[in-house]
């Protein structure tokens, strides 16, 4: 059940790993939104270009999230207005609305069946303490001329204080535009390799990429948009990120208002309609990775019940984002260093926009040298730093480094199944899942990106990293970065750190 319903009803096209060393002007780690579209306009330009992904394509955020294409991302205009002005606020919308079009017409040229459709997006809130908030997000939409509108109700049984409309945003079938894009990218000289997990970076003129099956790429230029970035860069992202786990369960329901929804307080809930299929999307329950094991998809199974009278569950999965400290992305070069490499990260859960947009910033970069919205998505803002949240977050990744080190473990091994737990064994802390069959497994849980100590998460049967976002199964294989590296064994030497950071 834990497989999205974007990556079931999709083609399962497979792509061969990396089996000898090769050279390319341009190498793209990371297939998903960002990276395709990077790749699809690269070698539309007539440029060479490779692209890589440790898994793959398609299998990452991009095919788990809800399919929402909007410029409405939470109340995020009132917030850049405060930090750096209304006309920054109008650039993220007009970025994004571009992104849309993209979409749109694409689709429509490539005749790519991604159901995209045109509809209104509405914000709002049952938390008085948020009436203020979005009243002020309204006022910053007329300033900036959007089609909007305030209003006291939506079209969907729950009493709300009041809600924003922002008409002409869209939805589509994510996994299928992607495979569309692929394939177009492809027909114009695009190389693609899955399974292909890069463990060590060396930049320079040419940069020098080893992947885990010990292959080599020499790239001129690397695109790095693995989500969290495998290479650093010196420019501090691990400390300008924080990991964000959320999930959705998908049920059963013949008819739905012709609209998708998104509150703004905690818990978070988003509604979104597939009229293909009649299945609602309801997804929230989010937490920082690591910090909050629950049993989330009943919570939202529980939400259906109450407000649908509809607990009919036919999917239900998760995923993870990662989010800066002033809520803008990164897009553009990784740092002033290196005009050879750039980034892509930092969603807020709103990648299927703004991975396009990162892709078309970096584009422009590679092109014409320049993009209109490098400054508002470049590395160099400082706002992301000086700010209550950058504080916060890196005082709670200092917190969990060291109290993760003075938890001993369980000394003795437990019986039960299907759980995780940290024993130690022999003055060594580690992680012990046994499987129903009863075969066991005992994993350093030291994570091998920077040393923090993982946790158990119930929901996914996974090792967590409570610092960066890390995920490992049980048997210690990555499941998400930053981490390049699995987790050993009990037996084995100890889990080597590489942050990847200089």
């Amino acid at each position: 059940m834990n497989t999205p319903y974007w990556i079931s009803s999709s083609e399962q096209r497979n792509f061969d790993s990396l089996k000898e060393d090769i050279t390319t002007d341009y190498l793209i780690i990371g297939g998903g939104i960002t990276g395709i579209t990077c790749l699809y306009l690269l070698t539309k330009a007539g440029l060479n270009a490779v692209l890589i992904d440790a898994n793959r394509v398609g299998y990452g955020t991009t095919g788990r999230n809800t399919g929402k294409a909007t410029a409405q991302h939470g109340y995020i205009y009132s917030r850049i207005e405060k930090r750096y002005g209304l006309e920054w606020a109008k650039k993220y919308y007009k970025a994004n609305s571009e992104a849309i079009d993209f979409i749109e017409n694409v689709s429509k040229q490539h005749n790519i069946d991604c159901q995209f459709k045109r509809l209104p997006a509405y914000l709002f809130t049952q938390d008085e303490s948020f009436v203020g908030k979005l009243e002020k997000e309204f006022e910053i939409y007329q300033q900036m001329g959007l089609d909007c509108s305030f209003e006291k109700e939506i079209p969907v049984p729950l009493d709300v204080l009041c809600a924003l409309k922002m008409n002409n945003q869209a939805q589509f079938h994510p996994k299928r535009f992607l495979d569309g894009l692929t394939e177009h990218a492809i027909k114009q000289g695009a190389r693609i390799y899955e399974n292909t997990r890069v463990i060590d970076f060396q930049p320079g003129k040419e940069c020098i990429i080893k992947t885990k099956n010990d292959k080599r790429i020499a790239a001129k230029n690397v695109i790095i948009a693995s989500h969290y970035p495998c290479y650093d860069g010196k420019g501090f992202y691990f400390a300008r990120l924080k990991p964000d786990r959320s999930y959705i369960i998908g049920i059963e329901m013949e008819s739905f208002p012709d609209a998708h929804f998104i509150n703004v307080e905690e818990p978070a809930i988003s509604l979104r309609h597939i009229p293909e299929e009649k299945i609602l999307l309801i997804s929230g329950e989010n937490h920082k990775v690591g910090h909050k094991d629950d049993d989330h998809y009943q919570k939202l199974k529980d939400f259906a019940k109450k407000v649908f009278n509809n607990d009919n569950v036919k999917y239900e999965w998760s995923a993870q984002d990662y989010i800066s400290h002033d809520y803008l992305p990164y897009a553009g070069y990784i740092n002033s260093d290196y005009r050879n490499i750039f980034i892509a990260t930092g969603y807020r859960k709103w990648g299927l926009t703004n991975g396009i947009v990162a892709a078309m910033i970096i584009k422009d970069l590679i092109l014409d040298g320049t993009s209109p919205y490098e400054e508002l998505y470049g590395h160099l803002r400082v706002m992301d730093i000086v700010n209550f949240n950058f504080l916060k977050e890196n005082a709670d990744v200092a917190v969990q480094l060291i109290s993760g080190k003075l938890k001993i473990g369980e000394t003795e091994i437990p019986d039960e199944t299907g759980t995780g737990i940290v024993v130690n064994v022999g003055g060594k802390r580690c992680g012990y899942y046994r499987e129903e069959e009863g075969d066991f497994y005992l994993v350093d849980i030291t994570c091998p990106h920077m040393g923090c100590e993982l946790k158990w998460n119930s929901q996914e049967r996974s090792w967590d990293c409570p610092c960066h976002g890390s995920r490992f199964d049980y048997k210690g294989n990555v499941l998400e970065g930053p981490a390049e590296y699995s987790l050993n064994s009990y037996n084995e030497p100890k889990n080597k750190i590489n942050p990847q950071i200089m």
